[in-house]
């Protein structure tokens, strides 16, 4: 009796951490940007970008009491003609993005800034998985840079 209720305890145990790394790690309706006013204002005024072939990145500072940042994934349709090619290419990005989000979040929750990032992807071929993470890992790091240099104005 007492080693089933062991296991029992140790089954919920890894559960419950299964859950909170799940949580940390999700990419949901909170993490995506959403709505044609937010997305046209990465657009306008002056362009903040950071090029990294395959990929650009629009993206916006702002100073915000709620540290967070969205992200939008787009490929272009001119380029990849079948849906199921851009739907793939798309999953890739928002996976790496998923797992590697949180080198970017920390950095707003020290500067209580919230960040709204565009990336685009501009080749000719789907890309491995390793290659998307690496530049997708080497443009959240360099966003990292632009929030510590960003100020209130």
């Amino acid at each position: 009796m007492l080693t089933v209720y062991c296991v029992i305890m140790i089954f919920l145990e890894s559960f419950f951490l299964f859950l909170e790394y799940t949580m940390s790690n999700s990419f949901g309706k909170k993490d995506r940007l959403k709505g044609k006013k937010v997305v046209s204002k990465i657009f306008e005024g002056p362009k903040k970008s950071i090029s990294l072939f395959p990929f650009k990145a629009f993206y916006s500072i702002s100073s915000s009491n709620q540290s967070q940042s969205k992200f939008g994934v787009s490929v272009p349709k001119k380029k990849f003609k079948r849906a199921v090619d851009r739907n793939k290419i798309k999953r890739l990005i928002k996976e790496a993005l998923r797992l590697n989000k949180t080198i970017l979040n920390n950095e707003l929750s020290e500067k209580n800034v919230s960040m709204h990032i565009m990336v685009l992807f501009n080749d000719e071929k789907i890309p491995s998985y390793n290659s998307v993470e690496i530049k997708i890992k080497e443009i959240l790091k360099r966003l990292v840079l632009s929030v510590q240099s960003y100020e209130e104005k």
